[in-house]
């Protein structure tokens, strides 16, 4: 029997208050704030604020107020509105400030623009396949997407140096009728170079799920999320930080060029002028002749082990580095049973870590490039947002 009732009681109040503490880390909070225009000093009504990549978002009200949920983690916080500059913030949903009292800038006119570069008025119809291409992307789920407002995009192309840079006047609006999203794209930038055969692109995205009005429409979509998340990108980020990488299918590599070792320890074993004919087997004589032709200084691939490239701060934070272009293959598992093998390769823009977090995400995302089977799948058709599959 307890002999003292009032320590019993604080026990129990501390254990609530810490079982509240938790729950707050990990379903994170609640961020209220304003939005004002810089120009004019009055509320912005209607701008969207989202968590970048994610389904959480809102608008302002009259007022330019809004409130929305953070869950746990670390995020972009968009501010999007028609005829404003995009800013973005970071908020992490455990470390919330009280309230935000943000402005938006009012962007040059369409005009200015047209003043110091024209765009191309026939852009559409002369770009419009392309761009679909390279940013919905190719195959399967890319024929159930539809960009809604193509009307919105501008169009630049220079002779001089065989560039196409792409913008748009609002947020691009895409039915993925694949994998059952809405999608308010804020297009901040795309470019292609043909010289170098190279297409980037970058933007915010906000996923608003479909309502099914059949069972087995919900369950195909479902399907189709689980296809598109196998091997992509946010897989393999969740696995990384995770510390699955290879239980989950995944093999990271880098190629090394160095000194042809093998033909070095041939030629210090085969010495015909000062052998015998039959010290060795035809089989053997053979290989010795084929290692002798290659070149003294050859390129190999070597696996990388997945904690030399994600170092784990004291605070729990990750951050992604390699000085080296990097391959990623995922299915191994499944190549060994005659299944695919998807091979992909990223690199640093800039030689500076990345910042990873749980849910996948990544910071900052335009200085990845990605080669291989991601160049060709990690496109809107296939983009899935960062809390897909999370219990936040």
């Amino acid at each position: 029997m307890d002999r003292d009732p009032m320590r019993r009681i604080l026990f129990l109040a501390v254990l609530i208050l810490a079982e509240h503490v938790l729950l707050a880390q990990q379903t994170g909070g609640a961020l209220s704030g304003t939005v004002t225009d810089s120009a004019a000093g009055g509320p912005l009504a209607g701008v969207s604020v989202f968590l970048n990549n994610t389904s959480h978002g809102t608008t302002t009200d009259a007022r330019g107020a809004f409130r929305l949920d953070i869950p746990r983690g670390t995020y972009q916080l968009v501010f999007s509105a028609i005829g404003y500059a995009t800013l973005v913030i970071e908020v992490n949903g455990s470390n919330l400030p009280p309230l935000l009292h943000l402005l938006l800038h009012p962007k040059a006119t369409e005009l200015t623009a047209v003043t110091v570069e024209p765009y191309d008025k026939h852009g559409w119809a002369k770009w419009g396949k392309y761009f679909l291409e390279n940013f919905i992307g190719t195959g399967e789920n890319a024929a159930d997407c539809r960009l809604k407002n193509h009307d919105v995009l501008r169009f630049y192309y220079s002779r001089r140096t065989n560039r196409l840079s792409v913008t748009a006047t609002e947020p691009l609006r895409i039915e993925n009728n694949a994998l059952g999203y809405n999608l308010t794209y804020q297009l901040e930038g795309f470019k292609a170079d043909f010289g170098n055969k190279m297409v980037q692109y970058f933007g915010y995205p906000y996923f608003q799920p479909m309502t099914a009005t059949k069972a087995d429409r919900e369950k195909g979509w479902e399907f189709k999320r689980k296809q598109a998340y196998a091997g992509s990108m946010l897989h393999f980020m969740r696995s990384l930080w995770a510390g699955r990488t290879i239980s989950e299918g995944f093999l990271v590599q880098k190629e090394v060029t160095g000194r042809n070792e093998e033909k070095r320890r041939v030629k210090i074993l085969y010495r015909p002028d000062f052998q015998k004919p039959g010290s060795f087997s035809m089989d053997t004589l053979h290989y010795f002749w084929d290692v002798l032709r290659q070149p003294d200084i050859i390129t190999w691939k070597d696996v990388v082990v997945p904690d030399s490239i994600l170092t784990v701060g004291a605070d729990s934070t990750r951050e992604l580095f390699f000085p080296s272009p990097i391959i990623v293959l995922y299915g191994v598992r499944e190549k060994s049973s005659g299944g695919e093998l998807k091979t992909s390769g990223l690199q640093l823009v800039t030689p500076r870590p990345l910042k990873v977090e749980e849910n996948g995400s990544y910071y900052p995302p335009q200085e990845l490039v990605d080669t291989g089977y991601w160049a060709i799948s990690e496109k809107i058709a296939n983009l899935l947002p960062v809390d897909y599959g999370l219990n936040n």
